[in-house]
């Protein structure tokens, strides 16, 4: 059995044809989200072998950080609501 640190993910795509990735896994993590998703066409000891279609996979830019005015404006929002709240009996 592989500790944590020796498990492993990869998604690998081919040059020629970007409509589907190649999917293997012995993290059950992974392999949990994946058998929701897919069927795997390759099993072998705890790897596991998947191919889904590349409109499955999302790549996103990480979240830029918040300036001080917007933290305040989310600040002054918040007070706001819980003003709101406090003022509603019977919930």
């Amino acid at each position: 059995m592989l500790t944590p640190s020796e498990r492993e993910t990869r998604f690998s795509m081919m040059g020629d044809d970007h409509s589907q990735f190649d999917v293997q896994t012995d993290d059950p993590f992974w392999i949990a989200r994946l058998d929701k998703i897919a069927t795997a066409y390759r099993v072998n000891g705890e790897g596991r072998w998947y191919k889904i279609p590349a409109r499955q996979v999302t790549l996103r830019a990480p979240a830029k950080p918040l300036t001080e005015a917007q933290i305040e404006i989310r600040r002054k929002a918040g007070e706001r609501l819980h003003k709101r709240h406090d003022g509603v009996s019977g919930l």
